[in-house]
């Protein structure tokens, strides 16, 4: 048996993988051809058509790297955050994908922050200020939204989600200015003017939708901004302040000319949106609604915004899309699904530039907007489920998190390849939407098994001479893919250890290793076998000259 053989032969018994294959040219002089697995089962043996190609020069290094994708994460809401389990998957989500700031609804809702007495106010932020202490521990930075109304300020009683969080507007609105500005007040004499200087305070959530704002009310809305905005100004015109925090990127142009209009500061831009067709709120989960083929899904919304900010004179105003993802429905499975992996780097891929941050909504499906997660894989929003296991989307995230800091030169519309450390990283991947004739509720609730595609050539030129370590990471299609094991169990309501343990083994992202040498030419290549909505990272580490 040649080395090449027992190279396979040992990477297919260690991780169980049936077939891979690698090709690395060496110098000019002595091209060879080695192995090593890639965790791609066997294509179908019909004819491939010709490989796409990638070229990587090392020295084409067209900027550093943009991390907008990396801004912000959502979650549910502000009283979650104290819970252990919360806890411990945000901060495994600040050190594994790296997110800097989190965003979540109702800091004012259940946590005492506002009572009268004899009709005057009664403030206690220790709850609020716990919360904000857990994010600080976590490594990160409260992206504030201010929501929802205390009940003792509400003018209406009608509320939403399963912990009630009440959408009306203030009965007083000098009560509540009162309250904003004692609120201010009270985060940086806790956590300290500088830090506090650092995180942004959004107003509201969703203000055009009824549920979270009464009828919906524009001018309402906007009156609530001036007045909240002016308040947080007035403690410390250094506190980052913006909106207006509308689904479906709606309300954009009409909210700049109120602002230029009434002279009421404006440091940001946020909106939402979400990769279904109709609609824009399912608080139950109730709906069966559709991933849209349509390209611009995503795409033309940031793009839009980014165009309505600059023609009003902002080019230089930040916009931040703080929840985005494949759907706004708390249960739909396709946030489970293996192809939320390349959906996610294919919309990032495509509005990068235009926007300072796209934050995926959410986490972790420890969530309870519809209620406490029913089973184990409900569809919930997040990057991992409620057991702690990684779904394929984490992976997206956790393999930019592994790209160089320089981007270089590429035409090549799926994929990103960086350099960094006498190294290369490239993230490689397909996106093909599925041929949808049901809902996502029936139809990512079945097994979809992956079709083969043409290999990806991938050609570096310009590396230093020297001994490298190759690893290769791959998630797609029974790769680093909890939930299509979770349909083959039939899935169960709820998981027994033992399948929550077999689940994190599928989902340990192995890597496929070896040491290459370079030769004098500084050229390297190969072969990457390829599958529909595949995503493979790349890395190459230099070990030794």
């Amino acid at each position: 048996m040649g080395r090449g053989s027992g190279i396979r032969t040992f990477l297919r018994r260690r991780l169980n993988i049936p077939h891979i294959a690698l090709m690395a040219q060496l110098d000019d002089a002595r091209a060879v051809a080695t192995a090593i697995a890639f965790a791609l089962p066997l294509a179908h043996a019909h004819a491939q058509p010709a490989a796409r190609t990638l070229v990587a020069d090392m020295s084409a290094v067209q900027g550093p790297r943009d991390l907008f994708w990396q801004d912000s994460v959502g979650a549910d809401h502000g009283p979650l955050m104290l819970r252990p389990a919360n806890q411990a998957q945000l901060r495994r989500v600040c050190r594994e994908i790296g997110f800097k700031y989190v965003r979540f609804h109702g800091v004012f809702t259940h946590t005492h922050v506002y009572r009268e007495s004899h009709g005057a106010a009664v403030y206690d932020f220790s709850t609020i200020n716990a919360i904000y202490a857990a994010v600080l521990r976590a490594g990160m930075k409260p992206f504030v939204e201010i929501s929802f109304m205390p009940e003792a300020l509400a003018t209406g009683r009608k509320t939403i989600f399963y912990y009630t969080a009440n959408g009306s507007p203030p009965k007083d609105y000098g009560k509540w200015a009162a309250l904003i500005r004692a609120f201010a007040r009270d985060l940086e004499a806790h956590f300290g003017r500088t830090e506090v200087e650092s995180w942004r305070f959004e107003v509201w959530n969703e203000p055009n939708l009824d549920g979270f704002w009464t009828r919906g009310d524009q001018q309402a809305y906007f009156h609530l901004y001036d007045v909240t905005a002016r308040a947080i100004k007035a403690v410390d015109p250094a506190l980052a302040v913006g909106g207006p925090a509308t689904a479906g990127a709606a309300w954009i142009p009409e909210f700049l000319r109120h602002a230029r209009t009434v002279g009421v500061p404006v440091d940001f831009i946020t909106t939402h949106t979400y990769g279904v067709n109709g609609g824009f709120l399912d608080a139950g989960g109730h709906s069966d609604v559709e991933l849209s083929p349509d390209a611009g899904s995503i795409v033309d919304d940031v793009l839009r915004v980014r165009r309505q900010v600059d023609a009003a004179g902002l080019g230089r105003t930040p916009v931040y899309f703080t929840e985005w993802s494949t759907s706004y429905n708390p249960r739909d499975p396709v946030h489970d699904a293996y192809i939320s992996a390349p959906y996610i780097l294919e919309k990032l891929k495509r509005v990068a530039g235009a926007v300072q941050a796209m934050s995926y909504w959410t986490y972790t499906d420890l969530f309870e907007e519809a209620g406490p997660p029913p089973t184990s894989f409900q569809g919930g929003f997040g990057l991992i489920n409620r057991e702690g296991i990684r779904k394929s989307a984490f992976f997206a995230y956790k393999y930019l998190d592994e790209l160089g800091p320089e981007v270089l030169r590429n035409s090549d519309p799926e994929s990103w390849l960086t350099r960094g450390g006498g190294g290369f990283s490239g993230l490689i991947w397909n996106y093909t939407p599925p041929h949808q004739t049901v809902g996502d509720r029936s139809y990512f609730r079945q097994l979809h098994p992956a079709e083969p595609l043409a290999p990806v050539r991938l050609e570096i030129s310009h590396l230093q001479p020297g001994s490298y370590e190759l690893s290769a990471f791959r998630t797609g299609y029974r790769r680093n893919d909890a939930y299509s094991q979770y349909i083959a169990w039939g899935l169960p309501a709820n998981l027994t250890r033992k399948q929550v343990a077999r689940l994190q083994r599928l989902t340990g992202d192995p890597a496929a290793r070896m040491t290459i040498h370079v030769g004098a030419s500084g050229r390297f290549g190969r072969s990457i076998p390829m599958r529909t909505n595949d995503v493979v990272l790349i890395k190459l580490r230099r070990v030794s000259s």
